[in-house]
């Protein structure tokens, strides 16, 4: 079907000073139904084009949202282990554009001109959604970082406790005052609280090791691993006859308070490494059992 270009389609019939015919006359109501006739074309032309702005207008903000979905993933990959920076290389800050102003501005001219003020008026809204989706990123990032790098710490200083002598009551509780100021700079606190939590009964569980390694029979009786014997007199005593905390101030027979954070869980995966006692001794298996 022919189209009628919009500039002639607009046209009326002259009013000026040209000949008129009377309304009544054949000629001129054949000349007001076409002039009628004229301006029905031109408006359907004119709804037909804002309907096809439209739906380009359309297919331009899909194809502007795909870049900016693929300009944010690119950007997330590319982000620094702590996720520094991956806010404002994306969506800049005041007075300084970032990637997105970029990537919209260069769509500006490729939409309809009839769309384009509205198109233009969605660019804050645009910032502001995607500004909270980098921030949530960055934020994520961060967190791993933080909890990646504890874990690293944390690693070193139990394997520190494990091989250390576990007299050495002073070593200890150094390296478990170090743990908690690591800790204390992280930014969550529900991520501090659960590495707190963690890091006490890690260390317990790190010290335990050290005095299954060095004495098992001892760090099983103060654990309740084996019942100590009773000596004639009533003393308490070890299987050696001789008082478990004579030897170490450190290890009454009750029990080392530093183990104190040890669960009912972890005082029986500790029993379990006792192994077998019918042959009046004790075995004792050195693979690390804590959880790192």
């Amino acid at each position: 079907m022919a189209t009628i270009p919009l500039q002639l389609a607009q046209r009326r019939l002259d009013t000026g000073s040209v000949v008129s015919y009377p309304d009544s006359s054949p000629v001129g109501a054949a000349m007001q139904g076409f002039g009628d006739e004229l301006s029905a074309v031109a408006e359907r032309f004119r709804q037909q084009k804002q309907q096809q702005d439209a739906f380009d207008a359309e297919v331009i903000g899909r194809e502007l949202n795909g870049q900016i979905a693929q300009a944010e993933k690119e950007a997330i990959q590319n982000a620094p282990a702590d996720g520094r920076g991956l806010h404002d290389a994306m969506y800049g800050q005041a007075r300084k554009p970032g990637l997105f102003d970029k990537i919209f501005d260069s769509t500006v001219p490729k939409m309809p001109e009839s769309q384009r003020a509205s198109f233009i008026r969605q660019k804050e809204a645009l910032r502001l959604a995607g500004s909270a989706r980098m921030a949530a990123q960055q934020y994520a990032r961060r967190q791993d970082y933080e909890q990646a790098e504890w874990s690293k710490a944390q690693a070193a200083e139990l394997n520190a406790i494990a091989q250390s002598d576990p007299d050495d009551s002073a070593t200890f509780e150094a390296i478990r005052r170090s743990g908690f100021d690591f800790i204390a700079k992280m930014g969550s606190p529900v991520a501090r609280q659960l590495a707190e939590t963690g890091w006490r009964s890690n260390t317990a569980k790190a010290l335990a090791q050290a005095m299954l390694a060095k004495d098992p029979r001892r760090a099983a009786e103060m654990l309740g691993a084996a019942p100590a014997a009773q000596a004639g007199d009533g003393e308490t005593t070890g299987a050696d006859g001789t008082d478990p905390s004579a030897k170490n101030p450190n290890w009454p027979a009750s029990g080392d308070d530093r183990l104190a954070d040890l669960t009912p869980d972890d005082r029986v995966a500790l029993a379990r490494l006792t192994g077998d006692k019918s042959d009046g001794g004790l075995s004792y298996n050195t693979d690390l059992w804590f959880w790192i």
